[in-house]
């Protein structure tokens, strides 16, 4: 079987505070919108959409965005898709979110503890 590739990198603004809870078996989850937004041209008129990204962040991940991200946070985040579904008053509701491996903070101030934006890449725990 061939190789095959999973992979979203996205630039955008957090739009929501993180929700970060524990799940039962002790590990850290945090999710939180992203915003991107794409503008194209229409009729001879430029137009822009704002696009909504549900990213999941796990562990140690979770923690650091639960302390320094706050809504309209300005990041770079990468990691893969992952598609589900939940049901909802006997209606299938599809779900797409984006599992973070890898996020940069770029607003211009400095990040958390005194990290400026280089020294804030955090790595995620793949949980396979």
């Amino acid at each position: 079987m061939g190789r095959s590739v999973n992979r979203v990198i996205l630039v955008g603004n957090a739009g929501s505070d993180p929700d970060v809870r524990d799940t039962s078996a002790g590990s850290t989850v945090a999710h939180l919108s992203l915003a991107t937004n794409r503008v194209f041209q229409q009729n001879g008129q430029e137009q822009s959409k704002t696009e909504w990204h549900r990213l999941t962040f796990w562990g140690g991940a979770a923690q650091t965005v639960e302390r320094w991200v706050r809504k309209g946070t300005r990041m770079y985040v990468e990691g893969r898709i992952e598609y589900g579904s939940y049901d909802r008053d006997g209606v299938t509701i599809p779900t797409a979110d984006v599992i973070v491996q890898e996020f940069v903070f770029l607003d211009g101030r400095a990040n958390g503890a005194g990290l400026t934006q280089d020294q804030a890449l955090q790595e995620t725990p793949v949980l396979d």
